[in-house]
This record gives C-alpha cells, sequence and structure tokens, in this order.
C-alpha cells in the first residue's frame, strides 16, 4: 500500500467513525424524545380517564356520622352539588340543622355557598373553597355576666339571623357509579348579625360565636 492510499484509508476511517458516534447519539437522542412522549401520553391517559363526573350535573350527599354521635341534640348536616360549572370546579349549597334537646340550648340551620377549585386537571381529589353562609339562630338569651364555666340563661327567647364568609380546604372522591365521599375543613367570620347573645357552654364553636370553625368528616353522596 503506498503513503498516498494510506492516508486516505486513514481520513476515510476518521469519517466513518465519526459519523457511527454521531449515528449513535442520534438514536439515543430519538429513544429518550420516544420516551418523553410515551410518558406525556400516559398521563394524559389517566387524566382523560379520571372523570367519573362525565355525563352527571348533580349530586345530593348526607352526612350519616353526625346523627348517630350526637347524643344531645339532633343534628343534620347535607347538601347539594352542581358539576356542570368546569372540569376542575364545583359549586356546592351545604345545609345544616341542629335541634337540642335542652329547651334552653341553641337551635340553628345553616345554608352555605361554596366555590370549591380543584387543584388537580379534575374535579377528583384536593381543593380550595371560599364560601358565604347565612345563620338562623334560636335560643335562649344569656346574661351579661359571663362566668368562667358558661353563662346564665335569663329565661328571654329572641332569635338571630347572621350572614358570614370564608375559606376552606377539603377532598372529595368520586366512584364511576355514582357514589362519592368527602372532607372538609372551613374557616371563616360573621360580617353581619350580633354574635354572642345566646346562652350556650363556654369556647363553644356553635354559629352564635363571631368566628366560624367546620369540620367535616365522611360525608357521602350521589351523583346523577
Amino acid at each position: 500500500m503506498g503513503k498516498k492510499s494510506l492516508v486516505i484509508w486513514m481520513a476515510l476511517w476518521t469519517v466513518s467513525a465519526g459519523s457511527a458516534a454521531l449515528s449513535g447519539q442520534d438514536t439515543l437522542s430519538v429513544s429518550a424524545k420516544i420516551d418523553s412522549i410515551y410518558r406525556l401520553q400516559k398521563r394524559m391517559y389517566r387524566e382523560s380517564k379520571n372523570e367519573p363526573l362525565a355525563g352527571k350535573r348533580i349530586g345530593v350527599e348526607f352526612n350519616f356520622i353526625r346523627p348517630l354521635i350526637a347524643e344531645e341534640s339532633l343534628t343534620l348536616s347535607g347538601g347539594v352539588s352542581l358539576f356542570s360549572v368546569s372540569r376542575r370546579m364545583e359549586v356546592a349549597f351545604p345545609l345544616y340543622y341542629s335541634n337540642p334537646k335542652d329547651a334552653m340550648d341553641l337551635r340553628e340551620w345553616t345554608a352555605d355557598c361554596h366555590l370549591r377549585y380543584f387543584l388537580g386537571n379534575t374535579r377528583n381529589g384536593f381543593y380550595l373553597s371560599a364560601f358565604t353562609r347565612f345563620a338562623r339562630l334560636n335560643g335562649t338569651l344569656s346574661e351579661t355576666n359571663e362566668t368562667l364555666f358558661g353563662d346564665e340563661g335569663t329565661g328571654g327567647k329572641d332569635s338571630e339571623s347572621k350572614l358570614g364568609i370564608g375559606f376552606g380546604l377539603g377532598v372529595r372522591k368520586f366512584s364511576y357509579h355514582g357514589l362519592y365521599w368527602g372532607a372538609s375543613f372551613s374557616v371563616g367570620r360573621y360580617i353581619i348579625g350580633e354574635s354572642g347573645k345566646f346562652y350556650g357552654k363556654f369556647l363553644s364553636y356553635d354559629d352564635d360565636e363571631r368566628i366560624i370553625v367546620d369540620v367535616e368528616f365522611l360525608k357521602f353522596g350521589w351523583a346523577f
């Protein structure tokens, strides 16, 4: 082999090796892109399938735990929800009623309007909410000299209407058959209406207070 032929052969070998290296890098790059697209498709498929409320517009719910554990009063908690607002939003109207056995204790009912925004791409999981509340209270007026252990009822009866606002967080889990359950925690404040006027227990969290504190566990419902 002549010197000229050797130089040509080495040049061709160098070009061939470089092309092979570039081809290997291109193969790895294409493989990585395919894997990325595949993972994206799987995530999009899961999100598109995670829509058990498809075709359902309304839900009716009730808390079965409250009537079972409440011994001193009859308490009912339920509500109605609208699911046709948006893929990531829900409008709910929780209702609450309490009728104590003791005639001097506070009797109340509340009606809320909650706007819930789900943190995922579907209405199935955790959400943040803002709400307004209307409360109607009936009870025994309390004396002005409250003691450390509570206050004393004067015997006079009165009623009060109140309006409050607040925010909260919660979770909802929906099944494809229509059954769902949820839990929530809400905090707010009454901005209209008088507070602390009725006879009641010290450090109670009923709606006679200015501050709204609500905890709801295992409220079950059915979507239509």
